[in-house]
């Protein structure tokens, strides 16, 4: 990572110069990472975790989701023993503030599609905003579906169908089943660098443009699974425009039916490049290492929704005694 390949981005940005300024101290401090915590239905009722844990912002927290204070690296959320208890699942505070705006659905979700799932962090805090009635989460690498079976598990989140489909073969297996789609597709990870983890070329254009092109195809996948009337999430933990903002024009290009949503609470998160509703959180937020996130809407009357094949429900989460598809 050079400082010449951040102030290149920053550019893209159009951050003022203290933003340009605060940017470049995270990327290389590597100190903005900030721990959340989703408590689960393994808790007891009334459960507090055993560490400094608040209240995440009223604009666009959750009750169920707690916060720890800036700067309680020393914490370790994963080593106490509520973790393996699966009292509560840790990740960094932005991807709660990604998940946002799913309290803006007009509607309980009938079926939701987690298209790239592992670890699990987003299927968890949909589960927790949203309480979809059917819930399929898909991944597509093996030994990442394990990790995140073995994490809906621990935490509880029973009833919830795995599957390690391709993107191609949800459209052609489940057009236009579900009503809430997530996308948090894999990105170059920029946002890495803030929590201290190197990430060596994510700045490189080759990977922002390569990684930008299998999102495309991601996306258009999941549109072709989403009913009228339904809403596809998506988020990265990158901050490249390639792969944010403009995927989104390039979707709303592609499908004339394709809206973005506003989400009056990330107002002050609004990106300053594009007029579309979509939402930034920088380092300098100081709500974790930073994010994207916007809400589709696809165009239509909301309705039930067709039958979703029994094959594509073969791998309940309770049936651990079955091995992994």
């Amino acid at each position: 990572m050079s400082t010449s390949q951040i102030l290149r981005l920053t550019r893209k940005l159009e951050l003022t110069a203290e933003q340009e300024q605060d940017f470049l101290d995270a990327m290389q401090a590597g100190d903005r990472s900030r721990s959340a915590l989703v408590i689960t239905p393994k808790a007891p009722e009334g459960y507090l975790p055993p560490l400094p844990a608040e209240k995440t912002p009223r604009d666009w927290g959750h009750p169920s989701i707690l916060a720890l204070p800036a700067g309680e690296a020393e914490a370790r959320p994963g080593s106490l023993p509520d973790y393996e208890r699966g009292y509560y699942y840790p990740l960094d505070l932005s991807s709660v503030w990604e998940t946002a705006p799913l309290a803006h659905l007009p509607f309980r979700p009938e079926r939701c599609l987690d298209m790239c799932a592992a670890p699990g962090g987003k299927s968890i805090l949909a589960q927790t905003r949203t309480a979809p009635q059917e819930h399929v989460s898909n991944e597509v690498h093996p030994k990442r579906l394990g990790i995140l079976r073995h994490n809906l598990l621990r935490c509880g989140f029973t009833g919830v169908y795995t599957q390690r489909l391709r993107p191609d073969q949800w459209a052609e297996l489940a057009p236009g089943c579900f009503d809430l789609i997530l996308a948090d597709a894999p990105c170059s990870g920029q946002s890495l660098l803030a929590k201290g983890i190197p990430n060596p070329g994510c700045f490189n254009p080759s990977v922002t443009g390569g990684n930008a092109k299998r999102q495309r195809g991601i996306l258009l996948a999941a549109l072709q699974c989403l009913a009228p009337g339904g809403y596809l999430l998506y988020t990265t933990c990158t901050y490249a425009p390639e792969e944010n903002e403009r995927n989104v024009l390039y979707l709303l290009k592609r499908c004339p039916d394709l809206r973005t949503a506003a989400v009056p609470e990330l107002e002050p998160f609004r990106s300053a490049l594009t007029q579309e509703a979509c939402y930034r959180l920088m380092p300098f937020h100081g709500a974790g290492a930073g994010g994207f996130t916007c809400l589709l809407r696809r165009e239509g009357e909301h309705a039930p929704l067709p039958p979703l094949p029994d094959e594509l429900k073969a791998w309940p989460i309770h049936a651990m005694n079955r091995p992994t598809p």
